[in-house]
């Protein structure tokens, strides 16, 4: 079906009304293009005491993942030293949006990536941002309230953990036996690291487009939705080998963040993290293939990411495997 604003406000306008228990309208929506996982409206209302909102609808199961997490996740950081937006209503019900669906307050800055266009500006605000990642990595999970998620007891359980998790997304998604993401299954069970530094924080998906930037602060990270709680090395690869590459190649980024770290970045344990993402990566993408097949989400971009960015994350899963192998 063809996307239609009008619809949509419609449709927030009927919710806000039931969960704030009064008539409103929205007199403004937006629909943000960023953002794969979930559509993303930024709806402002008639109501002069409440905050201008963003609805961040699921897809079908688009990159295998639920709001729930990630809600219970902002609801445990809001507040503290890590910026997130604050968090309203998680709703399972999908009479609203035919999709469950999550509403945070929205925070004042600009989300989009323009200003890539512009290599100094990029550069200032990369450092900016990755200084960002190495003073959330530095707060243990007890320091952010994060006890009642369950805190992994060292790494090598987490890493098992995403193990698992990926694993299952991508039976539950492919239509054949892809024996390359099997090879790399295998290798990443065999090969998990030793424990060398407690479990942290991890964002799971930092890009130029998660985070909120206003007079050249990060106000706050958003699109939490691939966060766990581990080794802090698997944000590391995944920013320098797959979504920093938007700033640039990986050696100068992994510089950087090697200024911010409080842990040695390099050797085997890079490489074992950057194929996990590779492998991460293209379980993701081989979801938006079937939720496209079954008529969860039409659009084009889910054939295009379900099939030209699967094979592309499954090459650079078998080439980084190569290196591995000697």
């Amino acid at each position: 079906m063809p996307y239609q604003p009008e619809v949509r406000k419609d449709d927030a306008a009927a919710f806000l009304s039931d969960a704030l228990g009064k008539p409103v309208q929205v007199v403004e929506l937006k629909r943000l293009a960023s953002g794969q996982s979930r559509e993303t409206l930024v709806v402002k209302t008639d109501q002069p005491d409440e905050a201008e909102l963003v609805f961040r609808i699921e897809q079908g199961g688009v990159l295998g993942t639920s709001s729930e997490p990630e809600f219970k996740l902002l609801q445990a950081l809001h507040g503290g030293p890590v910026p997130v937006p604050k968090p309203r209503w998680l709703v399972e019900d999908p009479q609203w949006f035919g999709y469950p669906f999550m509403v945070t307050e929205r925070v004042e800055g600009d989300g989009s990536f323009g200003y890539l266009a512009e290599p100094e500006k990029a550069q200032t605000i990369l450092r900016t941002y990755i200084k960002s990642i190495g003073e959330m990595h530095r707060y243990s999970c007890e320091e952010l309230g994060l006890h009642e998620l369950g805190i992994p007891k060292d790494t090598r359980q987490s890493t098992l953990e995403q193990l698992d998790l990926w694993t299952d997304r991508y039976e539950r998604y492919r239509y054949v036996r892809e024996p390359l993401l099997e090879e790399a299954i295998a290798w990443l069970r065999r090969n998990i690291p030793e424990p060398k530094r407690p479990v942290r924080l991890n964002h799971g998906d930092l890009s130029a487009g998660n985070f909120i930037l206003h007079e050249g602060k990060i106000m706050a990270h958003v699109d939490w939705e691939w966060s766990n709680l581990g080794d802090p090395m698997e944000d590391v690869a995944f920013f320098a080998y797959i979504k920093g590459r938007m700033f640039g190649p990986p050696e100068p980024i992994l510089d950087l963040l090697r200024e911010v770290e409080e842990f040695e970045i390099g050797g085997d344990e890079l490489l074992y993290w950057e194929i996990f993402n590779y492998f991460k990566a293209a379980c993701a993408n081989i979801a938006t293939l079937k939720v496209f097949n079954e008529g969860r989400n039409y659009g084009l971009n889910m054939v295009a990411i379900g099939t030209g960015g699967f094979l592309g994350f499954t090459r650079r899963t078998a080439e980084a495997l190569r290196t591995a192998s000697g």
